[in-house]
């Protein structure tokens, strides 16, 4: 008896970011339901918590791809200390050392970018 054919579920994610704790809770219903999750656009802020909610070998990105990192504010636009721990806490490993090596979580102003060409933790993805 053959089995059935399995069509990959693929979510395609730009991401302007927003209130962490629903980012993190949304990735983990993306996880559980889709494949694939390809970064192609902009992901900033607590849309960069797809990198460790998300299994990094479930995650491409394409050349148009990016990410943009800064701590957590509130409206003010000064730092949050305990949503930055949250979105740090939510990273994997590779991408925790990334943050800190590059002082991403430091500041809410000028943004840490990290374009696709630049990207080692995640594999850019096949055409």
């Amino acid at each position: 008896m053959a089995g059935s054919a399995h069509a990959e579920k693929v979510y395609y994610l730009h991401d302007p970011g927003g209130n962490t704790a629903a980012h993190i809770y949304t990735y983990t219903h993306i996880n559980a339901e889709y494949d694939r999750v390809v970064i192609d656009g902009r992901c900033k802020s607590s849309c960069t918590t797809v990198l460790g909610v998300v299994p990094l070998n479930k995650i491409c990105i394409t050349p148009s791809g990016y990410f943009m990192f800064h701590a957590a504010h509130h409206g003010d636009r000064s730092i949050n200390p305990g949503e930055t721990q949250l979105m740090m806490s939510a990273y994997a490993p590779p991408v925790r050392d990334w943050v800190m090596k590059h002082h991403a979580l430091e500041q809410v102003d000028p943004y840490t970018y990290l374009y696709a060409r630049n990207v080692t933790f995640i594999r850019q993805c096949r055409r």
